[in-house]
């Protein structure tokens, strides 16, 4: 089944190929006439209205292209720091292009507290209805830039252990994208999607 997915982001296109084209989906960047469509992302909270607003938006593109029936990915993720009181959270992509993970470690200056969680929020029009997931990777704020790996805040996130898998105390931006994978809030988002899509069909 034709799978497009609504991203400028080239990682996150990688992430969700990953995860749906071993299961027979032919995943694609959405674009029409060559580029990424403009949607309006609405000033909220919670990455669930977010992706929420981007999805419905999304449905009536599709469906203005006669592709209506074909399925629909859209996703929000941000970084959420405890002391910064869950800041940049949904305004993470508008944050990270003004002050960078350079930005983010002088807010953190001298604070001992540097729990953080990576959240994503996925929703996923499969031609009839949306499905929807969630997903969560905890970690720490590393004290300086790491690696050329991953995107966005990868290279300043050291992920928790869970269940038994490990960086070894390296960022997200260090470490190969299979390792990455293992602990991927977009990745549980999506694992919930594909429960939820096991039930219906």
């Amino acid at each position: 089944m034709q799978l497009w997915f609504m991203t400028g982001n080239k990682g996150k296109l990688l992430e969700a190929k990953h995860v749906f084209s071993p299961l027979g989906f032919e995943v694609e960047q959405f674009k029409i006439n060559g580029e990424v469509p403009e949607i309006i992302e609405p000033q909220c909270d919670s990455l669930e209205e977010v992706a929420n607003a981007k999805i419905k938006q999304g449905i009536k593109l599709l469906q203005s292209i006669g592709k209506g029936k074909d399925a629909l990915l859209v996703e929000d993720s941000g970084l959420f720091i405890d002391v910064l009181g869950g800041f940049p959270g949904v305004y993470s992509a508008f944050i990270l292009e003004k002050i960078g993970c350079a930005g983010i470690l002088k807010l953190l200056e001298n604070n001992e507290n540097r729990s953080a969680s990576f959240r994503a929020s996925s929703c996923l029009w499969d031609g009839q209805r949306i499905h929807m997931g969630n997903g969560i990777c905890n970690g720490v704020i590393f004290d300086t830039v790491c690696g050329e790996n991953g995107f966005g805040y990868d290279p300043i996130f050291i992920p928790s252990d869970f269940l038994g898998n490990s960086t070894g105390e390296k960022t997200f931006g260090e470490v190969d994208i299979s390792i990455k994978e293992k602990f991927s809030h977009r990745k549980k988002a999506l694992d919930e999607i594909l429960a939820s899509l096991k039930n219906t069909h």
